[in-house]
């Protein structure tokens, strides 16, 4: 597993209300390498989105599978930075490349510190998604 670090924007307050940790799952192995870059792409973005308060990027390669832990001031900073003309490019480019997408947010005011932990957020996503 690839884990890129939590970072903040630098000059943006640290606080945020919201967090979010989302699961992308390409249907394709020779779809990983150039997710990966735009994965990378798509972090500096939000890094510059005002309301952004950081964020870590995990890839599973072999599974096809990447994560991201973000946490946001608001809903309104998670939808400008959804809208951005750079996210927007990467989501058409590969939506139909995807075998899943999912997404849990929830209040930051339960995270004692700015950097939310990635075991907390697993352990949040796997209590919300439906079992068959």
């Amino acid at each position: 597993m690839l884990t890129i670090p939590w970072t903040s924007p630098k000059n943006q307050p640290q606080a945020a209300a919201l967090v979010q940790i989302s699961r992308l799952e390409l249907a394709r192995t020779r779809d990983v390498p150039g997710f990966l870059i735009a994965a990378l792409r798509i972090r500096r973005i939000a890094l510059r989105t005002p309301g952004a308060g950081g964020l870590s990027l995990r890839a599973q390669p072999l599974r096809r599978t990447f994560w991201t832990l973000s946490t946001w001031h608001d809903e309104a900073a998670i939808g400008e930075f959804t809208r951005s003309a750079g996210h927007r490019a990467v989501m058409v480019k590969y939506r139909d490349r995807m075998a899943g997408s999912h997404f849990h947010t929830w209040s930051a005011a339960d995270e004692s510190t700015t950097k939310p932990s990635w075991v907390d957020a697993h352990r949040r996503y796997e209590t919300t998604q439906v079992q068959p």
